[in-house]
């Protein structure tokens, strides 16, 4: 009897298979198991899986979609406030640079009013009479020097005031003019003073000109003399080291004086100061 080739059949991992083959081929190791024929024909299931090699895994941030909105209105001549595609938040963007124009054009007008009004109209200063001494003068007979010493307080928070020289003063009693002079210069420089020294000069006048009173207190009488003290000086306005305009300064006092002798007692006084321009 012949002997019969088996051809090996490699292992395999369905039961199901195994035990087809071992039927088909009749091993006398394995029982014979009858497989249903649908289940020897089952298709298997199958999955295909398409992997892109561009494909991006990440979701971009909301604001790129605003960005790109922007790039595109631009593009299409729709980035203003008036184009159809330009509204939205593009619109929104130009009203805030509108009204931030608006604020800063509010700012700068505001500011150059309250300077106009700090630098250009300051309030003037107020003037003291300190001091009043009346003597003869030593090189000319019958001339009397009436030697006033002011003190001037500026009330301005923000400017300062600078006195030049070349400022005017005369002395009156009841419309005479009894003595006239220049305001020296401030002790402390000019730079917002505040110590003044003017020295008038008069003349006697006899044969009935010279007023009574004034007459009596040269003589050294106690009795009240009024006079009338006028100063015309200019003041330019500072702000730091910066000057600005220049006022001329009208400074009126009137002053009640006991005697006009070398020590005069001021009784009482009335100083008003203002801006000419």
């Amino acid at each position: 009897m012949a002997e019969r080739a088996l051809t090996p059949v490699p292992a395999s991992p369905d039961p199901a298979f195994s035990s087809a083959v071992s039927t088909a081929f009749g091993s006398p190791l394995d029982p014979v198991v009858t497989v249903p024929a649908a289940r020897l024909h089952q298709p298997r299931d199958t999955y295909v899986v398409h992997v892109q090699k561009d494909q991006i895994y990440r979701v971009p941030p909301p604001e790129n979609a605003y960005l790109a909105e922007r790039y595109r209105a631009g593009r299409g001549g729709g980035g203003g406030c008036g184009g159809g595609k330009g509204k939205g938040p593009t619109c929104s963007a130009c009203v805030l640079r509108a009204l931030g124009a608006v604020l800063a054009v509010t700012l700068l007008l505001g500011a150059a009013a309250a300077l106009s009004s700090v630098v250009l109209r300051p309030d003037a200063p107020s003037f003291i009479v300190d001091k009043l001494s009346v003597h003869k003068n030593a090189s000319r007979q019958q001339h009397m020097d009436y030697d006033f010493f002011l003190t001037a307080i500026n009330p301005n928070k923000v400017t300062a005031l600078w006195y030049k020289d070349g400022g005017t003063a005369k002395l009156l009693h009841k419309g005479t003019i009894l003595a006239k002079g220049d305001v020296g210069e401030p002790e402390d420089g000019g730079e917002d003073a505040t110590e003044f020294n003017v020295l008038l000069h008069g003349r006697l006048q006899h044969g009935g000109r010279t007023p009574k009173a004034v007459e009596k207190g040269l003589q050294g009488s106690k009795d009240v003399v009024a006079l009338d003290l006028s100063v015309e000086i200019a003041v330019q306005v500072h702000v730091g080291a910066l000057g600005f305009a220049r006022k001329s300064l009208a400074v009126a006092c009137e002053i009640s004086a006991a005697g006009l002798r070398k020590d005069v007692h001021i009784s009482s006084q009335t100083c008003k100061s203002s801006f000419a321009n």
